[in-house]
């Protein structure tokens, strides 16, 4: 299924329909294929069996462009055209820095769009986040009378990113004001909060079992993939699992939880099996034999 969804992507960006049987648009399937050809034509394929034709562009079959979510890190660098280091894209890997700059701006200019900001040490490990949030309007600019009625002029996006001089979340990094260049587009503010390395201080703890959406998503910031030894399943389709149980006491905090795909989730509950989190957001796995294997937070491109 990887690979049909990979071919089926590659199409949409390509215009192109690389099926072995080209769908018709009224559902029918094209003869190409175990269709004699008159009897040993040169054109033919082996026993005089036609095959099939290579992909070739589909006529507006394939609208121009299409809508969709991933998730993408760009360098700040690279995104404000200062460097050109590679992103990364969920379930993909790495990226071209021009493909990661073309992306952003295609997502730019679509206002469904969320933006967020990930402050890493020197290995590249989260220590700090926040999520945008559009900036407040100016009264004196929601009605200028020199700016002209209409839709805005094709442009292409901007990016800045300054500091507003107000201070953020305590042991966080300020607010920050992100911009896309785009006319009529609201600015964003992004208020940066640390993520624990060492000791935590509870702050986004919830009193039940289930965690609220900012610790989630924090958990999913420090750990991009299942904690488990070897597994790359995304967090965002993994558990929230509390490494001491919540009903042993266990907290329902981002000391006391990581993602953990749902086969994870129950080995981790076997009792031959053992995983202790660490204060560092490390996972160390014992396995029945007595091995050990630790799994790091994150590492992001810097």
């Amino acid at each position: 299924m990887d690979q049909l969804r990979a071919r089926a992507f590659v199409d949409l960006l390509l215009g192109t329909d690389s099926r072995p049987l080209a769908s018709s648009l009224d559902g029918t399937h094209g003869q190409t294929a175990d269709v004699p050809d008159g009897g040993g034509s040169s054109s033919g394929g082996p026993g005089g069996l036609r095959t099939p034709a290579p992909a070739r562009p589909l006529s507006g079959l394939i609208p121009p462009g299409f809508a969709g979510r991933v998730t993408l890190t760009i360098p700040a660098a690279t995104l404000l055209g200062l460097a050109d280091r590679p992103g990364e894209m969920a379930g993909l890997g790495p990226i071209d820095p021009d493909l990661a700059r073309n992306l952003a701006r295609a997502a730019a200019r679509s206002p469904r769009s969320t933006w967020c900001v990930t402050v890493t040490d020197c290995q590249g490990h989260a220590i700090g986040h926040g999520c945008a949030r559009p900036a407040p309007v100016n009264p004196s600019k929601r009605h200028n009378p020199g700016v002209p009625a209409g839709p805005d002029p094709p442009r292409e996006p901007s990016f800045t990113f300054t500091p507003t001089g107000q201070s953020g979340p305590p042991g966080g990094y300020g607010t920050w004001r992100f911009s896309t260049g785009i006319p009529r587009q609201r600015d964003l503010l992004i208020r940066i909060g640390p993520i624990p390395t060492d000791g935590c201080d509870h702050r986004h703890e919830a009193r039940g079992h289930d965690p609220g959406v900012t610790l989630r998503h924090l958990s999913q910031v420090r750990h991009a993939t299942c904690t488990g030894p070897g597994c790359r399943r995304p967090a965002a389709t993994c558990d929230f699992e509390h490494n001491i149980p919540y009903e042993a006491g266990g907290r329902t905090c981002l000391c006391n939880g990581n993602p953990k795909c749902r086969f994870d989730h129950r080995l981790k509950q076997h009792p031959k099996w053992t995983a202790e989190q660490l204060p560092s957001g490390e996972m160390r796995w014992t396995t029945p034999s007595g091995r050990q294997y630790v799994t790091e937070p994150t590492r992001y491109p810097i």
